[in-house]
């Protein structure tokens, strides 16, 4: 699919027109292709390995990367002054193009392709890495009758190469894209109906409020029969309902359980209230990715892109550890924020010594034992206060803190924790804060703890 020797001549014979034109500039927009500016407003793009290495001009060039490669700023110091010859090599695959005071030689030639900077007949520079000592041989080929596979257009063999390359570039871009698209597609589509199964059982949960409140309703007509230090009183039920027995805690008065029912059925509201409207957020966007997937054999390059930015990335590095592998769990909120959770105290260190980056956030039980909590962040990034609030009620969770109980919620950034020597549990943090918070599950709705066997667990 490269670029044959029939195309390079016919491209070379056309670009003579550039000679005479100055150097402007080089950029080297991604690490396989380099581009070349004239100050006729040619930019060349010179591609030297790969399935579709080549030679042409391009209209527009592509943006830097943040950080550049060393090419480029060894081609700005070097080259200068005009163009005043482009050498194609006879027989080969490859071009010379001579400066006053230095040369770029390019070579298509497969997997011995490359691009050098040369100066006073001295390799100064690799578009790919270091600069060899000298240029390598050209590998010997069989000589082949090849033809020009692009037509010329308003005469130039070179624009007519941009539209032939760029073309097959861009479907091979499309395919790409499309199949990453749809492994993503894939992947947020069953994270959202494991989502939705979670989110419907806490409704049922939640469907427990009007039970609890009955209760609370026939204790607080019952007070005055309930005996001191009592374990459990059994009422007749309203309209004839049959007996409903409560338990009672007989180190205090009935009214304490009275309340106790009536905050976990305000705390049942809320937490339907809330299941009710994600839920029909995630449903909305399942359905919507339903049907991106079904459509996506018809999306163009653009809409890939857009839809993309859309998805959640899949994890990089290869094939993902699995939750069984790693001494810490991963929770996952309904935005795709994350916390690690330390399984142990071996898993604690590890997470927060060796797996968390300084710019991370770290929390912890304070003056309780626990597990250690990674947020991950971005650098110069903070956790969003829901993201905050949702990490402590999972420190509570870990920590087996009854509901309606109240503790302290220690946290810092990663990089202001210190282990103590020869104290394995044990840290000192160099800038804490404090939450107080009361263990509520409304908070966590929406969240799930992933399982090894890829189903999720809420909270």
């Amino acid at each position: 699919m490269s670029m044959n020797e029939a195309e390079l001549s016919a491209v070379v014979d056309d670009l003579q027109s550039l000679v005479g034109a100055a150097y402007q500039n080089i950029w080297q927009p991604q690490r396989d292709r380099v581009i070349l500016g004239l100050s006729d407003g040619t930019n060349l793009l010179m591609v030297p390995r790969g399935p579709l290495a080549r030679l042409h001009p391009v209209r527009r060039r592509p943006r830097n990367p943040p950080k550049p490669f060393s090419f480029q700023g060894a081609g700005r110091s070097r080259l200068r002054g005009p163009l005043i010859g482009i050498d194609k090599v006879i027989g080969e695959r490859a071009v010379i193009f001579r400066f006053i005071a230095a040369e770029l030689h390019l070579r298509l030639t497969g997997r011995s392709g490359g691009l050098w900077l040369l100066q006073d007949d001295r390799v100064v520079a690799a578009y790919d890495g270091p600069a060899p000592e000298a240029l390598p041989d050209l590998p010997p080929r069989p000589q082949l009758v090849q033809e020009v596979r692009f037509e010329p257009i308003d005469g130039s063999m070179a624009r007519g190469a941009d539209r032939y390359f760029s073309r097959i570039e861009r479907d091979r871009q499309t395919v790409e894209r499309r199949g990453l698209v749809e492994k993503r597609l894939r992947r947020s589509i069953s994270r959202a109906q494991r989502l939705v199964g979670n989110l419907e059982r806490d409704l049922l949960r939640a469907e427990d409020a009007p039970h609890l409140r009955a209760q609370a309703d026939l204790l607080a007509a019952s007070l005055h029969r309930v005996p001191k230090g009592a374990d459990h009183i059994v009422l007749e039920g309203y309209d004839g309902e049959g007996p409903v027995h409560i338990d009672l805690d007989p180190g205090k008065p009935a009214t304490a359980t009275m309340e106790l029912l009536y905050r976990r059925a305000r705390r049942l509201d809320r937490v339907a209230d809330r299941v009710l409207a994600r839920l029909e957020e995630v449903e909305k966007q399942l359905g919507e990715h339903r049907d991106a997937l079904a459509t996506l054999d018809q999306a163009d390059l653009e809409a890939l892109k857009k839809l993309e930015q859309t998805l959640p990335a899949l994890p990089s590095g290869g094939r993902a550890p699995t939750i069984r592998e790693l001494p810490w769990h991963t929770w996952v909120g309904p935005d795709g924020e994350r916390v690690l959770v330390g399984r142990n105290a071996v898993g604690n260190r590890r997470l927060t010594f060796q797996v968390a980056k300084g710019t991370d956030w770290w929390m912890h039980l304070r003056e309780r034992p626990g597990a250690h909590l990674v947020l991950p962040m971005k650098r110069d990034q903070s956790p969003t206060l829901p993201h905050l609030l949702a990490a402590a009620q999972i420190a509570l969770v870990h920590g087996k803190v009854p509901e309606g109980e109240s503790v302290d919620v220690q946290y810092a950034r990663v990089r202001d924790v210190r282990p103590i020597p020869g104290e394995l549990a044990k840290v000192r943090i160099a800038d804490e804060r404090v939450l107080r918070v009361t263990r509520d599950p409304s908070e966590l709705v929406g969240w799930a703890r992933e399982e090894p066997s890829g189903s999720s667990r809420n909270g």
